[in-house]
């Protein structure tokens, strides 16, 4: 396995690969994740820190494996394969920072959930307008980090339901069994 891409200017003539030495894999133990009072996320790594942005790589329906930390040049200062790797603290940081970074589709109101066939489908109201989107039956909504739940389909989008008692009441009685 690839532990560090690493250039050697004897055998590439080229000064930009000649400087960059990038190291991919590091024990999971040796590094951490922290978010700041701004909610940037942050690499700590040997005694140093580096502000760093998640990019998710492929596979979409896999958001939480493969992610890219990249600083402000888009440099790649370390791919974590699975949040699993990483201590709790770190993945959550991750998570929080997956979740601000990437595009969360806002339910404004649940017109009805069937289930059909191993999946259940939603009909929704969104801010971008009407959604129609299927998650897995043993797919439930969690707790989101600023309020409500998170719930993902099965193309992985993200769809975030707000608290509740924010809701009109029908949407309420929709949702009531999936998260109340």
């Amino acid at each position: 396995m690839l532990d560090q891409i690493s250039t050697d200017a004897s055998a590439d003539k080229s000064p930009a690969l000649a400087a960059s030495s990038v190291p991919l894999r590091t024990p999971a133990a040796e590094l951490g994740l922290r978010l700041d009072a701004a909610q940037r996320l942050w690499l700590e790594r040997g005694g140093s820190s580096v502000r760093v942005r998640p990019v998710r790589c492929f596979p979409w329906s896999s958001p939480f494996e493969l992610v890219s930390l990249r600083d402000e040049h888009d440099r790649e200062h370390h791919l974590v394969h699975h949040l699993s790797e990483l201590d709790p603290g770190s993945a959550r940081a991750l998570e929080v920072s997956m979740l601000g970074a990437g595009f969360v589709l806002e339910v404004t109101s649940v017109e009805s959930i069937e289930e059909d066939y191993e999946v259940r489908v939603w009909h929704t109201h969104t801010q971008h307008g009407k959604r129609t989107f299927q998650t897995k039956l043993d797919e439930w909504p969690w707790a989101s980090p600023g309020g409500g739940h998170l719930v993902r389909d099965l193309g992985g989008d993200l769809f975030r339901l707000p608290p509740l008692e924010t809701l009109d009441e029908k949407t309420r009685g929709w949702l009531w069994a999936y998260v109340g």
